[in-house]
C-alpha cells in the first residue's frame, strides 16, 4: 500500500527514544523527512544517525516543547532544513507519580504545562502552513488512562492532563478539518519501552517485587496477555499521518491489547 507519505516533513516530538523514535524509523521508512526533537543530544545522534544509515533523510534538534520559544525554534530548524512539517507527532512523557493528598498540587499544574501546552505550542507553530497548503496531520500519543485511569499508579496529575489533551485534539479537529487537516489521539496502553520498564521498577521496589514478577502480573490483564512493541504504536500513527487516512479525525484510538474495557 502506497501511503502518500513520499516527501513529506514530519517533525517528532520525544521522536529520539521508544514510541517516539519507532515513528520516527517508520515514516522515514515510508519516504519522509523527519524531523527528531528532544531534550538528550545524545539520544537524538543515535535516533539520527540510524535513520540515515537505513537510508531515510533526517536532522535533530534539541528542545524544550513546554516553552514557545523553544518550539518555535525547533519548528524553524525542521523548516530551515526540510521546509515547513506536514505531519507533526506528540509524544511528551507523562510525569512523576504524586499522591493526591500528600503530594504537590503544582504536580497538576506542571502535567498541564508539559503535556497540553506542548500540544498546544507545536499546534499553533504549525498549523498555519497547513492550513495554507489545505493538508496537514497533527497527532498526540497519549494514553488509555485519559479514558479510564489505573488503579495504584499514582499519576493523577498526567491522566488528568492527558484527558485535556483529548478534549482539545477533539476541538482542533473540528475547527481544522475543513482545511485538509486531520488530528487524532492513539491511547495507548502498556508498551514495552524503556521508560515502561523504568516505571515498573519502580513500582515493583515499592511493592517488594521483581520487576519481572509485577511485569507479568500487569500484563496477565491484557487480552492479548502481553505489552506491546512500539513498533506496534508506530504502525498505526504512520498510517494516520498518511493521505489514506484523511477521512479519520477527531478520534481517540485505543491501543492497549483489548485493555479498554468499554465496547465502544
Amino acid at each position: 500500500m502506497n501511503l502518500g507519505l513520499e516527501g513529506k516533513v514530519a517533525f517528532v516530538s520525544g521522536g529520539s527514544k521508544g514510541i517516539g523514535r519507532a515513528c520516527s524509523e517508520l515514516l522515514a521508512a515510508e519516504g519522509c523527512k523527519v524531523m527528531v526533537a528532544a531534550r538528550n543530544s545524545d539520544a537524538i545522534e543515535l535516533t539520527v544517525a540510524a535513520l540515515r544509515d537505513a537510508g531515510g533523510i533526517a536532522s535533530g534538534v534539541i528542545a524544550d516543547l513546554t516553552q514557545p520559544g523553544d518550539v518555535q525554534r525547533a519548528v524553524g530548524a525542521a523548516r530551515q532544513t526540510f521546509g515547513s512539517p506536514d505531519i507533526v507527532i506528540t509524544n511528551v512523557h507523562g510525569g512523576e507519580p504524586s499522591d493526591f493528598l500528600d503530594g504537590d498540587p503544582d504536580a497538576f499544574l506542571n502535567a498541564f504545562q508539559n503535556l497540553v501546552m506542548s500540544v498546544v505550542h507545536l499546534a499553533r507553530a504549525t498549523l498555519p502552513h497547513m492550513r495554507e497548503q489545505r493538508w496537514g496531520r497533527l497527532l498526540t500519543i497519549g494514553t488509555a488512562a485519559a479514558k479510564e485511569p489505573a488503579p495504584g499508579l499514582n499519576l493523577m496529575a498526567a491522566t488528568t492532563a492527558r484527558a485535556a489533551v483529548v478534549t482539545l485534539n477533539k476541538s482542533l479537529a473540528d475547527e481544522f478539518a475543513v482545511d485538509g487537516i486531520t488530528v487524532n489521539t492513539l491511547a495507548t496502553g502498556w508498551i514495552a519501552t524503556t521508560t515502561m520498564l523504568e516505571e515498573v521498577g519502580r513500582m515493583a521496589k515499592e511493592r517488594g517485587l521483581a520487576t519481572d514478577a509485577l511485569l507479568q502480573r500487569l500484563t496477565k490483564s491484557i487480552p492479548v496477555g502481553r505489552a506491546g512493541d512500539p513498533q506496534e504504536i508506530a504502525s498505526l500513527a504512520v498510517y494516520l499521518c498518511s493521505a489514506r487516512a484523511g477521512y479519520m479525525n477527531g478520534c481517540l484510538i485505543p491501543v492497549d491489547g483489548g485493555s479498554h474495557r468499554s465496547a465502544w
